[in-house]
Formats: structure tokens, C-alpha cells, sequence
């Protein structure tokens, strides 16, 4: 700065955790992402159904208007089964398929951006040109075209919610990252909750952190609209394996900030994501089903549990190796532990147990791990034996 210059800084401060963190919602709400029969779906064990864009009751991006009838009669099928639905809908893009299209071009560029056109034949032919072609959907012929900025077309967006909520039934949205403010976010929110509704809103983002998005960490990016969120699913072209501890926290759990995640990509790292409470979502990976976790979680009944994560100073079960993390979900005279190493090699560690914080007594404790698989042998250990640990991997034990 030279003499006599002015700077104005611009920013935000937001006070993080936005709200109490709801571990009881992370245990009930197990996402299955994708359209499948409503029955197919119950069998598995999930509770939460997103239904995506691109398919029979969903077939058009952002305008869920036009198959509305198959949706309300799915959904409806749902509810008779305990299931929630929740849909793919946000204002980043627009299908061609809106049969608001033609009026709303004649707005000049207040509801579509400026572009070189191109893209699916019928924009061609039909646009000219001046718009940015967007997601293409071969299977319906659905042709998207990017949305300008904040405009009317958010008012549209908001009231259609409304809409959807009171005339289809549906539970929630699924949002393909955000391209709305926070107040829009807030409008969504009360529209989606309205009479009783749950109102359940996912966020998935792939990882920001390139030139193209300025280095820049999905969660940084969206932070004004976490109060707001139920589940992150952060996770596509994250990298698992390479990151560390505070990587996994700060910028792929939610945990900081009052939330819970899952993970996507290759299916994650489920020993690692068990200290965060996450698991993959279904159907999502093949070679990493969550379904046995959630078997072994039911099993001990980790709905009503406490949970302590390594990074809280009392956390009554430690190991004795830094590298070496562990989490606790205690309930009354038993305790699941998950533990996850970042050691360079397998290694072993002891637990060091407050049995008093736990009241647990050490002379009639038992500490097993139950068979999962793809994930432990079942196994029975001593409570003060060396636990043999793989290199990034870890495990799901139960104490009691």
C-alpha cells in the first residue's frame, strides 16, 4: 500500500459449530442413491432414497414438473414402507425441456448466461445461439443450458419447491453443489420443513481444490449454507489414502461445523471414515458396501450412543501410538471403538482404557471384533493384548 491508499476488506465471519451436531440422524438417515424399486430399497437396510435427474420420475434436469405423477406415485410407495424420498433439483442449469424456455429467453440474459451456443442438436436448432450448452442426458434427450446469476427464475425455484413439497410428497433435495446464496438457501429451507415436513438436504461436491475453481476446498466454498444442511457427501476425486487426520475432519466430515458425512470416491476409506461416523453411500461402490457396518451397528445398538472422537482431550480410549486414532460411541456398560491408522507401516498398539469414564470393570471386560466383511475377521482380544493394525487400515471393536 502506498500513502494515503484505502483497502476495503470484504468478509464473512461465521461462528462454527452452526448448531448441535445430531449423531442420531447419521445412525437413522442411510442414503440409497439411486432409482430403485421401493421394496428393493427397504431390504437393503437404507431409509433415505435421492432420486437423480436422468431417470423415469425424474427425467429432466431441474424441472421436476412434467413426470410429477410417477413421482408422487413412488414416493407414495415409499412412505407406506418407512422410506423417505428426496430429488435431484438445484438452479445451476436448466433443462431444454421447461416450458418456461422461450419466455424466459426473450429476458435477454436475465435467466440464461451468455455463451458461444453449440452443444445438443435441438439448442442448435431451436436456440441459434447465445447460451452455454450444459449436462446432456442421452437416454431422455435432455439438453441443460447454464443459468445466469441471482434472478427471478430463484423466486420460480423456491415456490416450485413449495410446490413439490405439498403436492408430490417429497422429503427433501439432493444438491450437485450450490449455485444459489444464502438467502435463497434459507427461503428452500423453510419451504422444504413447512407442516411437519423433514426437509432433508444433502450436499455433494467434488473435491474444488484446482486451478479452475482457485484451489479451494469444498467446504470453504459452501460454508454459508451448512446451517442449513443435514448431510456432506464430500468425496469425489478426494483422496482417501494420502490425506491425514485434520484433512479427514476439517475438510470432508462435517463435524466442525455441526454436520456428518459419508464418502464417494472408490468407496473411501471405511476404517477411517468409522472415526468420523461415516461410511459410503449405496449403491454406490461395489468394493465398499456400508451394509455390513450398518449390520454391526445395529447389533450394538449405536442409535442413543455417545460419541467421543479422538480429537476431544477426554476421550476415555487412546492408543499408544499418535498415529494410531480411535473414536468411542459409548452406551451404558459397553463401548464401540473404531480405530484407523495413519502409521507408515502395520504396526500394533495397546489400548490405554479409562474404565472409570466407561464404567466398564477391567477384571470382567471383554473386548471382541465382530466378523465384517470386507472390512475384519471376527477375533477376540485380551483388554490389554497388542492389537495387530494394518497400514491404513484399523478396526471396529466392542468392548463390554
Amino acid at each position: 500500500m502506498k500513502k494515503g491508499e484505502v483497502l476495503y476488506y470484504n468478509f464473512n465471519l461465521m461462528i462454527t459449530p452452526f448448531h448441535p451436531i445430531n449423531t442420531e440422524q447419521q445412525w437413522d438417515l442411510r442414503f440409497y442413491h439411486k432409482y430403485t424399486p421401493v421394496d428393493s430399497v427397504k431390504m437393503t437396510g437404507a431409509t433415505v432414497i435421492n432420486i437423480h435427474h436422468g431417470t423415469r420420475i425424474n427425467p429432466y434436469i431441474n424441472y421436476p414438473f412434467i413426470a410429477w405423477r410417477s413421482m408422487k406415485s413412488y414416493i407414495d410407495s415409499a412412505h407406506q414402507l418407512g422410506l423417505k424420498v428426496k430429488i435431484y433439483n438445484t438452479v445451476r442449469e436448466l433443462s431444454n425441456s421447461a416450458w418456461e424456455t422461450f419466455p424466459m429467453r426473450s429476458l435477454g440474459h436475465e435467466v440464461y448466461s451468455p455463451g458461444k451456443g453449440g452443444g445438443y442438436s435441438w439448442l442448435q436448432e431451436h436456440l441459434g445461439g447465445d447460451y452455454i450448452a450444459a449436462w446432456y442426458v442421452p437416454a431422455v434427450h435432455d439438453a441443460a443450458i447454464i443459468n445466469s446469476g441471482l434472478s427471478r427464475w430463484h423466486n420460480y425455484y423456491v415456490e416450485g419447491m413449495n410446490w413439490l413439497v405439498n403436492n408430490v410428497g417429497i422429503d427433501g433435495i439432493y444438491l450437485d453443489d450450490v449455485a444459489f446464496d444464502r438467502v435463497t438457501m434459507k427461503r428452500i429451507k423453510r419451504v422444504l420443513t413447512q407442516n411437519g415436513h423433514p426437509g432433508i438436504i444433502d450436499l455433494h461436491s467434488a473435491n474444488q481444490y484446482d486451478k479452475a475453481d482457485g484451489f479451494n476446498n469444498s467446504a470453504n466454498l459452501y460454508l454459508e449454507h451448512f446451517p442449513y444442511l443435514n448431510r456432506l457427501w464430500f468425496g469425489e476425486y478426494f483422496d482417501y489414502e494420502k490425506n491425514d487426520p485434520n484433512f479427514f475432519l476439517v475438510e470432508v466430515s462435517g463435524i466442525p461445523y455441526g454436520l456428518m458425512g459419508e464418502m464417494l470416491q472408490g468407496g473411501g476409506n471405511p476404517w477411517r471414515g468409522m472415526i468420523y461416523g461415516m461410511t459410503n453411500r449405496m449403491p454406490w461402490s461395489d468394493n465398499a458396501d456400508p451394509r455390513p457396518i450398518w449390520k454391526v451397528w445395529d447389533e450394538f445398538g449405536i442409535k442413543g450412543s455417545r460419541m467421543i472422537g479422538y480429537w476431544v482431550s477426554h476421550n476415555p480410549v487412546k492408543t499408544d501410538n499418535s498415529d494410531v486414532l480411535a473414536t468411542v460411541y459409548v452406551k451404558n456398560k459397553k463401548t464401540m471403538i473404531a480405530i484407523a491408522s495413519w502409521a507408515a507401516d502395520e504396526t500394533k498398539v495397546r489400548l490405554k482404557i479409562d474404565w472409570k469414564a466407561l464404567g466398564i470393570d477391567p477384571s470382567k471386560a471383554k473386548l471382541t471384533a465382530p466378523e465384517i466383511r470386507n472390512f475384519q475377521p471376527g477375533k477376540t482380544f485380551g483388554v490389554n493384548d497388542e492389537i495387530p493394525v494394518q497400514k491404513g487400515k484399523g478396526w471396529l471393536l466392542i468392548l463390554e
